[in-house]
């Protein structure tokens, strides 16, 4: 199967409709007198002309009238070829976060989608795929520089999944894993949920015991929410979706340094 088969590419009215700060014209009154305002649709532009389209797009959300169209954002595009081969059982991305408020630097991550879940991973450590840089300078530039960057890192990447491929995990593990993963979300003690609800398989094919499956299960539970449990006074609830973009990526780049820890801890 190609991107090209499995991916739908989104149109300039839904990128509109979902995060209308791609296509901001000028920065937030806020910013400074040295920021370069650089609009996210040029750089969209520019990874859709080396090959890259985008697939998914969203931006907090604020009650601030004039925040407004400036807001983070993030933006995950995958190809619809075949030049950049697929990371285990998904597609390789760049995940593209800009804001024109000041409230971040744009960075530009390595991810995964999984078509069997529908869900998104992003892959990043202080080593390996990701891009950060001020608004100064060539942005437009520089993020297509970074996107050749994070492509060097995809057989690296690859790797990293085949090793967790590799790894069985007891009940034991997964549970302790779980519990890590809960308090990457919740404080410690605080979370609704138990470790084996957030393990819980969603389908079939995703119930065997390797690492790489048990943080497949535990990434898209969280991320996506749907569990029902309890809060710390007793009373019933399902647990929410991340829909902030910097929680959303904070938690998916700390799920994957964990995985990695326990990968360590199991002698890989």
């Amino acid at each position: 199967m190609t991107n090209a088969n499995a991916i739908r590419v989104l149109s300039e009215s839904e990128l509109r409709h979902r995060a209308p700060s791609i296509f901001a014209t000028a920065p937030h009154d806020r910013v400074g007198v040295r920021y370069q305002f650089v609009p996210t649709i040029n750089m969209v532009e520019a990874l859709n002309d080396v090959g890259w389209f985008p697939v998914s797009a969203q931006e907090n959300h604020t009650r601030l009238p004039d925040r407004w169209g400036f807001t983070r954002h993030v933006v995950r595009f995958c190809r619809q070829d075949d030049a950049v081969p697929m990371v285990g059982d998904s597609f390789p991305e760049l995940v593209l976060m800009n804001s024109h408020d000041g409230t971040s630097s744009f960075q530009l991550h390595a991810g995964l989608f999984r078509i069997a879940c529908a869900n998104g991973m992003v892959v990043a450590n202080k080593d390996m795929g990701q891009i950060r840089r001020r608004h100064t300078g060539d942005a437009v530039g520089q993020v297509i520089e970074g996107s050749y960057e994070i492509v060097t890192e995809l057989p690296r990447i690859a790797g990293k999944v085949e090793t967790f491929n590799q790894i069985e995990l007891s009940p034991a593990e997964q549970e302790i894993y779980a519990e890590s993963a809960l308090e990457l979300r919740w404080d410690r003690g605080k979370a609704p949920i138990t470790p084996t609800v957030v393990n819980r398989s969603r389908r079939e094919e995703d119930s065997r015991d390797t690492l790489w499956l048990t943080f497949q299960r535990v990434q898209e539970n969280l991320i996506r929410g749907g569990q029902r449990g309890r809060a710390s006074t007793g009373r019933r609830l399902t647990t929410r979706a991340v829909s902030s973009v910097d929680g959303n990526v904070k938690l998916n780049k700390a799920l994957w340094q964990l995985t990695e820890r326990m990968a360590e801890l199991k002698g890989a």
